[in-house]
């Protein structure tokens, strides 16, 4: 794992509700309160040792007020080009084999600021006549697609260190860094700071 998307990933552990709240705001109203969140290991079970690792950067375990539980998962990405549909799929299978009774949704998150002229893969689909024999498919965000302007004022903390990630012109550079920094410093424990 590259130094940058290590950072993203100490993002995820301090904020995790704050990152639940901004990618699947709808779970929090689906499930009722949050009761506790879990971090769970990274890798799944191999089924010979020799096969390759499936590692995913943050499988996140959300319980909630009613029981239910959901299982969000994020691939930290800032090279498209190593991104395989394929083996998203396996480990969200693996997790789901791993955790029966939980909703797993898998979250792709690309952290590159550039525009894309090449989409990924989104979906992958059998089917044959009426019948749809398997359906697969991924929640993607792109920092780049949100304008950093957007959320200067934004009280989600997350969002606000992620600015410099988002998309903006040459000449907000200052005003956006500033803003990352601001809101970092007024919405976090000074520890973290």
């Amino acid at each position: 794992m590259q130094a940058h998307d290590h950072h993203f990933k100490n993002l995820f552990l301090d904020f995790p509700k704050n990152a639940l709240e901004w990618l699947l705001p709808e779970a929090l109203q689906q499930y009722g309160n949050l009761q506790k969140i879990s971090f769970i290991r990274q890798e799944p079970r191999k089924r010979r040792l020799e096969d390759r690792g499936l590692v995913l950067d943050m499988p996140i375990l959300f319980t909630f007020d009613n029981g239910q539980i959901l299982l969000w998962l994020v691939e930290f990405q800032e090279d498209k080009k190593t991104f395989s549909i394929y083996r998203l799929l396996r480990y969200t299978v693996a997790l789901m084999e791993q955790y029966s009774d939980v909703l797993v949704i898998p979250t792709v998150l690309f952290t590159a600021r550039r525009q894309w002229k090449k989409d990924v893969r989104r979906e992958i689909e059998c089917r044959f006549g009426n019948r749809l024999f398997f359906h697969f498919e991924y929640q993607l965000v792109r920092i780049i697609d949100y304008r950093a302007k957007d959320y200067y004022h934004t009280p989600n903390p997350l969002l606000r260190i992620l600015l410099p990630k988002m998309s903006f012109s040459q000449k907000e550079r200052k005003t956006v860094i500033c803003n990352a920094y601001k809101g970092l410093f007024d919405l976090v424990d000074r520890r973290l700071f």
